[in-house]
């Protein structure tokens, strides 16, 4: 990543997502700052690079990094003088308080919470961006909620006036609680764009995770993408409370992949796992819950056996099951509890209005 891009957030520029801040604000002299330089220096003589220290951990855990999968995934592009592939994210603007965020990522914990409001990223940065783009291949875009972004906005219609667009694919990672149309009319002049739907849980859960969003919404806004020129994709974070009707999920999932079909569609699937806070970890939920996933899912397999043929769906399930089945002892389950109590407490609701078995299992 660092040969071929950066970061470029309201909170400043850095190598990639899941590295340290740079320090460095401009846009421009973080891409040709002696820092980027010495990293790129370090990489080719095979030193580590302090800033990187994540992906070390879990390449000698012998889990794929971010490192790995960038290796991979920008294999084929060009170094160039200017940035191919950059990472962006330009607010914390969102509309919704999922209970894995935080402030840094939602404005509205901000609000919940009585800080300070973020300030977005300004006008000129973006400009500076516009300035370095010439030879951009790939962007992912994120927040916040990037389609109620205007800095996304004006930097894609700069990207359309240049005639840069026609060469540029787009990974954007969406709540899909709404279809901005001046978005995504916008998303309509690049190469390829793949929408990341996050949805997490199937229902009352989602809408309890993603609070306060209306599943049932985001089913609609998903349907209505199957007509749109763009691949979608479900970008599941599982977490604890995602396991509780997970078989209800799964079948959710597989029908809304047939619906797709019906469109001449692929839906894709991505999964992913909450590793902090702790006991958000599936891996430290209670054994009780650990067997209810599992039993879901072998219950998925006998049920509904055309849908296993997904070959990316059957290796994510066993994936699911081989987390599940190490012998890694519950934890944190009074931590759990009490974080629920509190965000109940401070939103005025009920975990059981929307998970009603969720003491059962706890």
């Amino acid at each position: 990543m660092p040969f071929v891009g950066l970061q470029a957030t309201h909170m400043g520029n850095r190598l990639c997502c899941v590295s340290k801040q740079s320090g460095i604000n401009g846009i421009k002299d973080f891409w040709h700052s002696n820092y980027r330089k010495e990293v790129k220096k370090k990489m080719l003589q095979g030193e580590k690079v302090a800033d990187c220290e994540g992906c070390y951990k879990k390449e000698a855990e012998g889990k794929i990094s971010l490192r790995n999968h960038y290796n991979s995934f920008y294999k084929n592009l060009t170094i160039e003088s200017q940035p191919t592939a950059m990472d962006l994210d330009f607010s914390n603007l969102c509309n919704l308080q999922c209970i894995m965020c935080g402030p840094d990522r939602s404005s509205q914990w901000t609000k919940e919470l009585g800080e300070k409001t973020m300030t977005p990223i300004s006008k000129e940065q973006i400009d500076e961006l516009c300035q370095i783009s010439d030879h951009v291949e790939h962007l992912t875009i994120q927040g916040g909620e990037p389609s109620i972004m205007p800095e996304f906005e004006y930097y894609f219609q700069y990207l359309k006036e240049k005639n840069l667009t026609g060469k540029i694919k787009i990974d954007c990672i969406s709540n899909l609680t709404n279809i901005n149309n001046k978005f995504y009319e916008l998303l309509e002049n690049f190469k390829a764009v793949s929408i990341n739907a996050s949805v997490d849980a199937y229902h009352h859960a989602n809408d309890y995770i993603r609070f306060p969003s209306k599943f049932t919404n985001i089913e609609k806004n998903l349907l209505e993408l199957s007509k749109k020129n763009l691949q979608v994709n479900l970008q599941i974070t599982l977490q604890t409370l995602s396991m509780y009707n997970f078989y209800d999920f799964l079948v959710w999932i597989s029908r809304t992949q047939k619906h797709f079909e019906k469109e001449n569609k692929t839906f894709g699937l991505n999964i992913s796992y909450v590793g902090w806070p702790n006991y958000l970890d599936i891996t430290n939920a209670p054994e009780k819950l650990k067997k209810k996933m599992i039993d879901d899912i072998k219950q998925f397999r006998t049920q509904h056996n055309d849908s296993i043929k997904d070959v990316k769906f059957n290796i994510e399930l066993k994936n699911i099951e081989q987390r599940l089945s190490t012998d890694h002892p519950p934890r944190y389950i009074n931590e759990l509890k009490d974080y629920l109590n509190t965000l109940d407490n401070r939103r005025n609701i009920k975990i059981t209005n929307y998970i009603p078995n969720f003491y059962d299992y706890i």
